[in-house]
């Protein structure tokens, strides 16, 4: 990114905190939590099997920039691991995969949502929204027949989301959320995997 777009993007997110914060329409919030994430690999006439679903950490921090009371934007930056265990067959031939992954990740995204239900002291909400992910030294194992594989791991991934979840009184959240990964995590020969990852997350306004 140009040096004058960083400045004018700069100048547009202090602007709108600054408004936001003045109309006591912003808050800056922690969050944590745990997820459960499982491999999907994806090549031709395959048939994929999720051996077993792996549990992490996540935490991070955000704000909620609130408009018009059922409307808000919350960008966030995540720390997480994500990975899984999974054994994969080829119906044509007697090849069989077993991958293992597990990598740390900086998650950035931001999501849209709506509230709903909204009292003083408790509120619904659905949101959706984009997620890149920055790997951190990722350990990838991959094993076809009893043989290790050289893999080619991505350094950045780009996932949706979706979720919903709760205000609690004025600083307690509660969020279930489901990330679905549109690269690949890392690619063998020719199929690739990727992951889908469940997230539970505990969240506290701090203003």
């Amino acid at each position: 990114m140009k040096v004058k777009n960083k400045f004018w993007l700069t100048v547009c997110f202090l602007t709108l905190f600054s408004f936001a914060k003045a109309q006591n329409h912003v808050h800056f919030m922690l969050f944590g939590g745990f997820n459960t994430s499982r491999l999907i690999t994806d090549f031709d006439n395959a048939k994929i099997i999720a051996e077993e679903a792996k549990q992490f950490y996540n935490f991070g921090v955000g704000f909620r920039f609130e408009f018009a009371k059922i409307l808000y934007l919350q960008p966030e930056f995540y720390l997480a691991r994500k990975g899984g265990l999974e054994k994969a067959f080829r119906p044509d031939y007697s090849d069989s995969i077993n991958q293992r992954a597990d990598a740390q990740s900086v998650d950035l995204q931001v999501m849209l949502g709506f509230r709903f239900f909204d009292c003083d002291r408790f509120a619904l909400r659905v949101y959706a929204g984009p997620v890149v992910s920055f790997l951190n030294n990722p350990r990838v194992d991959v094993q076809k027949n009893g043989f290790y594989l050289p893999v080619s791991t991505n350094t950045h991934i780009f996932s949706t989301r979706v979720g919903a979840g709760m205000d609690i009184t004025k600083r307690l959240t509660f969020d279930v959320s489901y990330e679905y990964a549109i690269s690949p995590m890392f690619s063998v020969l020719d199929f690739n995997t990727s992951y889908r990852i469940l997230n539970f997350s505990l969240g506290l306004k701090i203003f």
